[in-house]
């Protein structure tokens, strides 16, 4: 089973955020905020973590096939830290993540 420790998860909000500096730079108009990392089970219940990725900005800039890569960018990473599941993700919009979902984080947190 998947240890998502408060360190193990530090990791791999680092290598988000070093994904998405190789994609955007300082004078792009998005912000990225918070990223967050939460286990989640599939339909036969194995674990695999999930990526959320909150961002602020002009949505045109995420450019769909790119945001569909990220698992496949980041998996051979993940399995050099010993998590071999292909991690999930979402990208949220700000406004949605303060409506929906960042109540959800806070309480598990």
């Amino acid at each position: 089973m998947i240890e998502l420790t408060n360190e193990v998860k530090q990791q791999v909000i680092d290598l988000v955020r070093a994904d998405l500096a190789e994609k955007f730079g300082p004078d792009d108009p998005i912000v990225f905020d918070p990223i967050v990392i939460d286990l989640r089970f599939d339909p036969d219940d194995e674990p695999y973590p999930h990526i959320y990725v909150v961002y602020d900005g002009d949505d045109e800039l995420m450019e769909p096939l790119w945001t569909a890569g990220l698992p496949g960018r980041l998996w051979p990473k993940l399995i050099d830290m010993g998590i071999p599941e292909l991690p999930g993700k979402s990208f949220v919009e700000k406004s949605e993540w303060e409506e929906v979902l960042a109540e959800k984080f806070r309480e598990s947190a």
